[in-house]
């Protein structure tokens, strides 16, 4: 088998790195490649790009994984893979400390140095990105992105497509609507409504972008 890493940018050669540390403690992949539509196929970064067009023609032989920060692309891209029928796999660095009681569905990625505590649920496709400390019974929802250094308390129930920013910080027991950015070094005590966009400590709710978009 091997692992397609759909999407060659920064974040792409991070999880090809993860997936290269976690292959030299058990060998999953014979090979990890990228895909990736917007680059010529052949040598890149020491394996091989390939297009999605011949992604499909081979798909027996690749199990994927989305390698994109932006939440709503995340859902674009995962979607597209599985109504090929390409299997999604999932992604734990061995750094990384994992509940044995916590869920972690297809598709999720958790990089170096992140804590899962008991109780946890990550959904489909979700992004913990390094240093995170994802506190005990909390729900991260399909396609969320959690950035390095944020730490979310007990309890919090994310909905789907959030952008949590580095170094934020989230009181326990809140519930983030679907499609919530939340700001580099915010600081949220209450709950947020779906679409908002919030920064700054206390944080407080700003019109952000009507697209949702993280990245420009």
């Amino acid at each position: 088998m091997k692992l397609g890493i759909y999407g060659s940018g920064g974040l792409g050669r991070e999880i090809y790195d993860i997936a290269t540390r976690r292959n030299l403690v058990s060998s999953l992949w014979s090979n990890i490649d990228f895909i990736d539509d917007f680059r010529d196929e052949g040598d890149f970064f020491g394996t091989k790009s390939i297009r999605f067009d011949s992604l499909k023609s081979q798909k027996e032989d690749y199990e994927c994984l989305v390698a994109v920060g932006e939440p709503s692309s995340r859902q674009e891209l995962y979607q597209k893979l599985t109504n090929e029928g390409i299997r999604m796999t999932r992604l734990i660095d061995p750094t990384a400390i994992i509940s044995p009681t916590a869920k972690i569905n297809e598709g999720a990625i958790i990089c170096e140095y992140s804590t899962i505590h008991t109780g946890v649920e990550l959904g489909t496709n979700a992004l913990i990105q390094p240093f995170c400390d994802v506190g005990h019974d909390i729900i991260v929802g399909n396609h969320t992105v959690l950035s390095p250094f944020c730490a979310p308390g007990g309890g919090t129930v994310f909905g789907d497509r959030v952008f949590v920013g580095m170094q934020s910080a989230i009181m326990e027991s809140l519930k983030i609507g679907d499609d919530v950015i939340v700001a580099m070094g915010s600081a949220v005590f209450r709950d947020v409504p779906a679409g908002s966009t919030v920064v700054g400590n206390p944080a407080r709710v700003t019109r952000g972008k009507d697209d949702h978009k993280v990245f420009r």
